[in-house]
Parts: C-alpha cells; sequence; structure tokens
C-alpha cells in the first residue's frame, strides 16, 4: 500500500511542471518555485507553452524547458530560450499532454508536481482535470496544486495522511469500485454514479485509506 505523508515543500516532487492556467498564488507552490529559482539541487521545471510568459513576469530565469506547438511564446522570448523550446503542433493533444509526454520520453516515469493547470478558462481547467489519469503510465507520482488545495494521482491502495476536519473529495472517471475509509462517509467497494458523487467528504482519522485498481483523483482542500 503505498505512503502519502502530510506534504510540505519540502518532501514533493522535485520536477515541477508549470501550465498556463493562473500563476500560483498559495505558499506551497511558490515555495517550489522558489527551490527552483534558487537553484536547490534535484529541481527542474518545464513549462507548457505560454506559462513561460507568465514565469518570466515572476522570475528572469529560463525554465528547464518550453513545451507544446508554441502558439503563445513571444518570438522574442523564442530566441531567449533557443534549444530550451520543444515544438509539437499537432492538435491532437493539448499542451499539457505534450509536456507529460516530453517530460516521460526524456526522463523516464518521474514523480510530478503540476503548478498552473487551473484557473483561467473553466473549460482548460476541466480538460486538465480529465486528462490527469490518463498520465498514470507516464509517471511514479503526480501531485496537482490548486490555490486551494490539491489533487493526488491515486492508481493503487493508498493510505494518505491528512489533518482531522480536512475536505476530502474523490473524483473517478472510469466508474469502477472504490474504497474509502477514514472520512465522515466511507465507501466499501462503492460504484460512483455520477462525478460528483464523491466529493464533499471530511477526514475523520489522521489517515484516510484509498483502495482502487484504476487511476482516480483524491483532492484535499487546505486548512
Amino acid at each position: 500500500m503505498k505512503y502519502y505523508p502530510l506534504f510540505s515543500e519540502d518532501n514533493l516532487p522535485q520536477t515541477l511542471v508549470l501550465a498556463n492556467g493562473a500563476f500560483p498564488t498559495a505558499p506551497v507552490p511558490l515555495a517550489l518555485l522558489d527551490k527552483w529559482c534558487a537553484g536547490e539541487e534535484g529541481y527542474s521545471l518545464i513549462c507548457c507553452d505560454g506559462a513561460v510568459n507568465k514565469l518570466r513576469r515572476y522570475t528572469s530565469l529560463l525554465p528547464d524547458a518550453v513545451v507544446g506547438d508554441l502558439d503563445s511564446v513571444s518570438p522574442a522570448l523564442k530566441d531567449l530560450l533557443g534549444q530550451r523550446i520543444h515544438r509539437f503542433p499537432d492538435q491532437d493533444t493539448n499542451d499539457l499532454t505534450k509536456t507529460m509526454n516530453f517530460v516521460h520520453r526524456s526522463m523516464g516515469r518521474r514523480a510530478i508536481t503540476l503548478l498552473g493547470a487551473s484557473g483561467g478558462r473553466e473549460d482548460h481547467f476541466l480538460a486538465n482535470l480529465a486528462l490527469l489519469s490518463s498520465y498514470a503510465p507516464l509517471v511514479d507520482e503526480l501531485i496537482m496544486f490548486t490555490d486551494e488545495g490539491y489533487f493526488i494521482l491515486i492508481t493503487e491502495p493508498a493510505e494518505v495522511e491528512v489533518l482531522v476536519g480536512q475536505q476530502v473529495s474523490v473524483f473517478d472517471f472510469l466508474g469502477k469500485p472504490i474504497s474509502l475509509t477514514g472520512v465522515r462517509w466511507p465507501l466499501e467497494q462503492h460504484l460512483l454514479p455520477q462525478l460528483w458523487c464523491g466529493s464533499l467528504n471530511c477526514a475523520t482519522e489522521k489517515t484516510i485509506r484509498l483502495t482502487v485498481n484504476h487511476p482516480v483523483l483524491l483532492y484535499l482542500a487546505n486548512v
């Protein structure tokens, strides 16, 4: 059973992917970006297309790579980026999927912290959420931070350390049995009939246990 401790900027995956949604404002995502800016060992940052424009308003540093169809990056910035640009012009996948595939091809299966995938246009955010489960074959671990909380891609039975009273939601895009304990409304091999049906739960113990054999998203709200 996989174990997830309480997350802080010191125990999150150091491979950072910055999507082109709203730039982070919450403390933990910004702390991770600051660690990369400071050149701490092990940290890397890959931008999805136009996310590099927002990064440049935060820091003068260039990311390790920029991936996408590159329709949102200014010509002057493209010149600065040089060989850091990895352009994939096809329109069959979005820039986030292009980036996740690039990371997998160039670095192998890695634990990834995804930032900037929420905010902005709601259709982009919903598309990004729906895609997260499809990245299971590409990653060892995937944590997606928003300014209000974080999503964990769960692909196997897991114990997740939480705070008692923390708001918890489970989203299953595949509609297969789920068991969930340590919450106010537990589930036992339950099929969620609609996507919203696993939302708005609450942790009653310091560890919640989620038993699945397929990818689901576990959301934990900031306390």
